[in-house]
């Protein structure tokens, strides 16, 4: 079965599988007044973060066993991904928030580091892969694969960004999370969401060039996330750190001519 047979026959099935298993779970949380950060709702928000996954393993269920091996190993293979692509995992999981940091620091923005401790940082990154493990597998994985195969590259990470985008929304009603109090339809909503969108595309040009690596994928999306809970929050630091990520993904996309290290599988 060619890349381009399988995406059509399996990139709607992902979509609805991954929005259907997230927003149930979020969903009913959220009706029944329950929080994202104590018991049961933790459980149902946990639950829910899996939906990327739900929707992957249902794509890899479909395909051939050759690709169905080749993506395991792109998942939890180091080996497949050159030097220079770990220097640009660390640009873009960890650039933007230091380089607000160093900003906010130089006008007085910015407050003292916190204090943290070894339990609570390590719970950081714990949590952070956990999203990462949960959701690249299934947005720069799958997805990335099937959307890639049918359309010009920096079309396919974008519409995967604005998708990505669009399922975390029933974590603004959802009391406990990040995303709850921002207010839907605020300036503040719309900036992260963009912001979604943005690194949708960085983290598909990451597993392009990486020899399609869902690892790179996983780490950036874990590193950004912890980069962004530790390093100390300003408005200035926040608004440095999407300045950045805007200028780094007009960048990619005009070097690369929209392709996003994308090669054409033989």
């Amino acid at each position: 079965m060619s890349r381009g047979k399988r995406g059509r026959l399996h990139l709607p099935a992902y979509f609805v599988l991954t929005f259907a298993w997230t927003w149930l779970m979020w969903g009913s949380a959220a009706a029944a007044g329950l929080s994202a950060d104590e018991p049961p709702g933790a459980l149902l928000y946990l639950s829910g973060v899996f939906g990327p996954l739900v929707g992957a393993a249902w794509v890899l269920r479909g395909g051939e066993s050759t690709y169905r091996r080749a993506f395991l190993q792109r998942i939890w293979d180091p080996r497949r991904v050159p030097a220079m692509w770990w220097v640009a995992l660390v640009a873009v999981a960890g650039g933007p928030a230091a380089l607000g940091a160093i900003v906010a620091a130089m006008t007085g923005a910015t407050p003292s580091l916190p204090d943290y401790g070894l339990g609570s940082i390590g719970a950081a990154i714990v949590v952070a892969l956990i999203a990462g493990v949960a959701e690249e597998p299934g947005w720069r994985g799958a997805a990335s694969d099937a959307w890639q195969a049918r359309t010009r590259p920096v079309w396919a990470a974008t519409g995967i960004g604005a998708l990505w985008s669009l399922w975390h929304l029933p974590l603004h009603v959802l009391e406990g999370s990040w995303y709850h109090g921002m207010g839907i339809g605020s300036v503040r909503f719309w900036l992260v969401h963009l912001l979604l969108v943005m690194l949708g595309v960085l983290y598909t040009w990451l597993a392009n060039g990486s020899g399609n690596s869902i690892l790179i994928a996983i780490l950036a999306h874990a590193g950004f996330n912890v980069a962004a809970g530790l390093v100390p929050s300003s408005t200035t630091r926040d608004v440095v750190a999407f300045i950045t990520v805007t200028v780094a993904t007009v960048f990619i996309i005009v070097a690369t001519k929209g392709r996003l290290a994308f090669e054409t599988p033989e």
